[in-house]
């Protein structure tokens, strides 16, 4: 299942990878106990309250300002966030920098020939190592024999915006718990399937594994 390993405290992640490299990252966020503080949903659609609001403005303001990274999918549920992110490196022609997509375009992965059939992604293995499945990860990227928080890193993201949303909504104690999840996306059919259960996501939410 797709949260099999769900929430363990010990880091899995996959060693030696920088987490701030080129590559397509499904990114899981969860808020602390799993309490439902975003919103709820209603007819299978998610209804944000304030607090979800304010993921949702820092999340456009992210979007905006890694001008580098690609957001092709993303959605704030009752007590999660999925992200479907791709860091890119710049290419440089004609004297422009212009970002190089590892997996083919936003537009093709919303495109009616994405199987909607198909929304419980626990039906598909997301291991390409044992190392590297949608582990529970710390706020922290491994380099070298330590460990520090990268710039433009998964971490580093995650740690900022963890930041940022609990100061504007609780001001004092996080809202979310202290690891995230991600796993990286290593091929386009695994990528169709994650961007379908992201865009599914509220639908499914009465059998959702993080309810």
């Amino acid at each position: 299942m797709l949260f099999r390993e769900k929430f363990k405290t010990n880091s899995s992640r996959l060693q030696n990878w920088d987490y701030s490299s080129e590559a397509v990252y499904f990114i899981t966020i969860v808020t602390k106990n799993r309490k439902s503080i975003f919103g709820a949903i209603e007819g299978g659609k998610m209804i944000l309250n304030e607090n979800g609001k304010i993921i949702e403005k820092e999340l456009l303001k992210s979007i905006k300002i890694r001008k580098n990274w690609f957001f092709h999918n993303w959605i704030i549920m009752p007590n999660h966030i999925h992200l479907l992110v791709e860091i890119q490196n710049t290419v440089v022609s004609n004297n422009m920098e212009t970002p190089h997509h590892i997996v083919e375009t936003h537009c093709s992965a919303s495109t009616s020939s994405i199987s909607t059939t198909e929304n419980n992604i626990s039906d598909v293995s997301l291991s390409t190592s044992a190392r590297e499945t949608h582990c529970s990860a710390p706020l922290q990227d491994q380099t070298g024999s330590g460990f520090s928080r990268k710039p433009n890193s998964i971490s580093s993201f995650v740690a900022i915006f963890k930041s940022i949303t609990t100061k504007q909504i609780n001001d004092v104690e996080s809202i979310c718990q202290t690891n995230y999840h991600d796993h990286i996306v290593r091929n386009y059919k695994m990528f169709e399937k994650i961007y379908d259960y992201i865009k599914h996501n509220p639908i499914s939410w009465e059998t959702d594994s993080l309810k």
